[in-house]
């Protein structure tokens, strides 16, 4: 079991997966999301508790999954959203503080501006303060949205979006981000365009 972005764990008939990151798995306010049988669900809900602030039943076996991919698929397209904002932000002249501060106080405020922001300097503590080290990878966040993608053919779901944040990240990881945190698209936007 690997501690991080996300935890899975397999207890006879049960899946469980895990969100939010090493820093909230060091805190305990991981998010589990479970699938499996109900009763099965009732019997571990209470150690889940204890390494998770939120135990969510999703139903059967294979739900927990299905929402881990649809949770990253939307914060991979969100993370890419937000880096894309910044580095317009940047070029327009805005200091990226003061942007990120409008945008957390407006209607753009999303997870990877207010909590995980993708540029380096805004905030403390996030891998881009780090060089884009720690985090959840690039190849994970390619491997889940892999299992999107692969999911939304065989239900015929359309996911446009989500299949351009695969191809950015499956490109990523072609141009040596693989090990670099997801947030490092911001990092990749800024290279691809000559800066």
């Amino acid at each position: 079991m690997r501690c991080g972005f996300i935890v899975t764990a397999m207890c006879e008939n049960m899946l469980y997966f895990s969100s939010l990151g090493v820093g909230a798995a060091s805190s305990g306010k991981l998010t589990f999301m479970v699938g499996g049988a109900e009763e099965e669900f009732t019997a571990a809900k209470e150690l889940l508790s204890c390494m998770g602030a939120n135990v969510v039943y999703c139903g059967q076996v294979g739900t927990g999954q299905a929402a881990k991919i649809c949770n990253n698929m939307l914060l991979a397209i969100g993370m890419i959203g937000t880096s894309e904002t910044m580095n317009l932000g940047i070029r327009l002249g805005l200091d990226p503080k003061l942007l990120a501060k409008i945008l957390n106080m407006s209607s753009g405020r999303c997870w990877s501006s207010d909590t995980y922001n993708p540029v380096p300097g805004v905030m403390e503590g996030v891998p881009s303060a780090n060089n884009y080290l720690g985090g959840f990878g690039t190849q994970l966040m390619a491997k889940d949205l892999g299992l999107a993608q692969s999911t939304a053919t065989n239900t015929r779901t359309p996911v446009p979006l989500g299949s351009l944040a695969h191809q950015i990240y499956r490109m990523m990881c072609a141009r040596g981000y693989a090990s670099k945190d997801f947030s490092s698209v911001f990092q990749f936007l800024r290279e691809e365009e000559g800066q």
